[in-house]
């Protein structure tokens, strides 16, 4: 296999799986852990590690969950 990813879940169990690319590594994923929530970290092709992390199955990116992000509000200054 091409790329080896290592999955760690929310309670910080680990856990390897190889698969040719992210899509069908992803589906593979998908299939084991349907309700899967961690991280998931991976060298690509360029040999930079990339961490992606998961809640309920949706990748995240802000913290613990993009939908649960609120964009701060600035008040306008006075005088």
């Amino acid at each position: 296999m091409r790329y080896k990813y290592t999955i760690t879940k929310e309670g910080g169990e680990t856990e390897e799986m190889e698969a040719m690319s992210w899509k069908k590594f992803f589906k593979r994923l998908m299939l084991k852990y349907p309700d899967f929530t961690g991280w998931v970290s991976y060298f690509n092709k360029k040999g930079h590690q990339q961490v992606r992390s998961f809640r309920r199955k949706k990748e995240t990116t802000y913290g613990e969950s993009q939908y649960e992000y609120k964009k701060p509000v600035h008040e306008p200054k006075g005088n």
